[in-house]
C-alpha cells in the first residue's frame, strides 16, 4: 500500500506510538482494506509518563473525590434514610397492632408475643448497637483525655466536643418543650442537622424512671428508633474516665445551638452569645 496525503496525518500520529514503520503500514492497511478484518478505528498505545510528579502540600492538593466516590456516599446516605423511614413505618404498624390487641383482649386471650412481632417487623434491637457505643467511647476518650489519662482543660475540650461526631453516643433527653420525649435515652445512629435519630431499649430501660414500672405503653414495649428534634431540647451524655471505669464525666448539649450536620460542625467555630431561647 502506498501512503497518500489523506493518511499522512494518521501515519504521523501512529509514529508517536509505534517505532516500526512496517507495523504502521500494517495498521493503515487493515483500516482501509476492502476485504478481511476491516477496522473503522485506530487504537493507539497507552503511553504513560514516567516522570515523577511534583509533591504538593496538603493545603494545595486538589480534591480526589470523583463521581464514583460521590455516588457511593450518596447511595449510603439514601440507604440509611430508607432504613430509618421503613423502620418508623413498621413501628407505627406494630404499635397499632398492640393497641388493637389491648382494646379487644379478654381473660381467655392468649398473651401477645412481642419478641416474635419485633422480629417480624424488623425492629432494631438496642443491644445490637452497644458495640457502636463502645467504639464511640474510645473515640471520645482519645479526644478529651491527654495521653489517655489526664483530662485536658475545658478551653481545649469544648471546641473539640462541638465538632465531634456523635454517631454512637448514648444520650438522654434532659429537658424539652415536647414533654413526651423527656427521659428518653438511646444510642445515636444518625446525627442530622435538625434531629438525633436514636435506637432506644424497651420496657424498663426505655426511660430513666421506668426501672420500677410494670405497665408500659406500646411504644415503650417495642423500643426501636426515635427521632428527637434538637430545637428546644437539652441532651446529656457521659464519657467514661479511662483511669477509672466506674467514673464518668457528664456533658450537656444545647440542641438549639447544635443544629448543624456533623460534617458541617467540623469546620465551624462556635462563639459565645446569649442563649435565652434554649427552651
Amino acid at each position: 500500500m502506498s501512503l497518500t496525503p489523506n493518511n499522512e496525518i494518521e501515519k504521523h500520529l501512529l509514529s508517536r506510538c509505534y517505532d516500526s514503520n512496517s507495523r504502521i503500514v500494517e495498521l493503515l492497511e487493515s483500516r482501509y482494506s476492502l476485504h478481511g478484518d476491516q477496522k473503522p478505528t485506530i487504537l493507539f498505545k497507552n503511553i504513560t509518563n514516567n516522570e515523577p510528579k511534583k509533591r504538593t502540600s496538603l493545603l494545595n492538593q486538589d480534591s480526589t473525590d470523583d463521581g464514583i466516590s460521590k455516588q457511593r456516599k450518596l447511595t449510603t446516605r439514601l440507604e440509611v434514610k430508607k432504613f430509618i423511614s421503613s423502620t418508623l413505618i413498621n413501628q407505627r404498624k406494630l404499635i397499632k397492632k398492640i393497641q388493637h390487641y389491648n382494646r379487644n383482649k379478654t381473660s381467655s386471650s392468649s398473651a401477645l408475643n412481642v419478641d416474635k412481632l419485633l422480629q417480624k417487623y424488623k425492629i432494631p434491637n438496642f443491644d445490637d448497637f452497644i458495640t457502636m457505643n463502645e467504639l464511640w467511647q474510645k473515640y471520645m476518650q482519645d479526644l478529651i483525655f491527654q495521653n489517655g489519662q489526664k483530662l485536658q482543660p475545658l478551653s481545649a475540650i469544648l471546641p473539640r466536643l462541638s465538632s465531634a461526631d456523635f454517631n454512637g453516643c448514648l444520650i438522654t433527653v434532659l429537658q424539652s418543650r415536647n414533654t413526651s420525649v423527656v427521659g428518653i435515652r438511646g444510642i445515636v445512629i444518625w446525627d442530622s442537622q435538625h434531629s438525633f435519630t436514636i435506637v432506644v431499649p424497651k420496657d424498663q430501660d426505655s426511660k430513666e424512671w421506668n426501672e420500677d414500672k410494670s405497665n408500659f405503653t406500646p411504644s415503650e414495649l417495642i423500643g426501636g428508633l426515635k427521632v428527637v428534634p434538637k430545637k428546644h431540647t437539652i441532651f446529656g451524655f457521659e464519657v467514661i474516665d479511662p483511669s477509672d471505669e466506674e467514673s464518668y464525666i457528664g456533658f450537656t448539649i444545647v440542641g438549639s445551638r447544635f443544629e448543624f450536620r456533623s460534617v458541617d460542625r467540623a469546620g465551624k467555630k462556635f462563639k459565645n452569645h446569649s442563649i435565652d431561647d434554649i427552651l
